[in-house]
């Protein structure tokens, strides 16, 4: 099976959090490609995997049997199903997520997706 090569990559998982829990219900891969055989994707593009089926400590293995092999033992990070979908939906990447978690001026934040 080919695989698909990422660098900078990390593991995302989403939570679920009802009843103040915090549970994760699924992990995908983001990354940036280097190396795919298949040419499939662009290297050099940033992508978010479909949902992992498997996680090995750089192989990883998602529903749709697609083979990513990264270059470093990602690192997790949670994120909420809005932040997820921003970032599916919208294009924003983990670190836009991130500082948009720190902001504290809300009004700022806010007209940021006026442009």
């Amino acid at each position: 099976m080919e695989r698909i090569y990422l660098d900078d990559a990390v593991l995302i998982s989403v939570l679920d959090s009802i009843s103040g829990e915090k549970q994760c219900n699924a992990k995908f891969l983001a990354g940036k490609v280097i190396h795919d055989k298949m040419n499939r994707f662009r290297v050099g593009k940033s992508l978010i995997t479909v949902e992992l089926e498997l996680c090995g400590e750089d192989v990883f293995l998602t529903k749709d049997g697609d083979l990513f092999e990264t270059d470093n033992s990602p690192c997790i990070t949670e994120v909420s199903c809005a932040e997820f979908l921003l970032m599916r939906i919208n294009s924003f990447k983990l670190t836009q997520i991130l500082a948009m978690r720190q902001n504290t001026n809300k009004a700022k934040l806010i007209s940021a997706f006026d442009d």
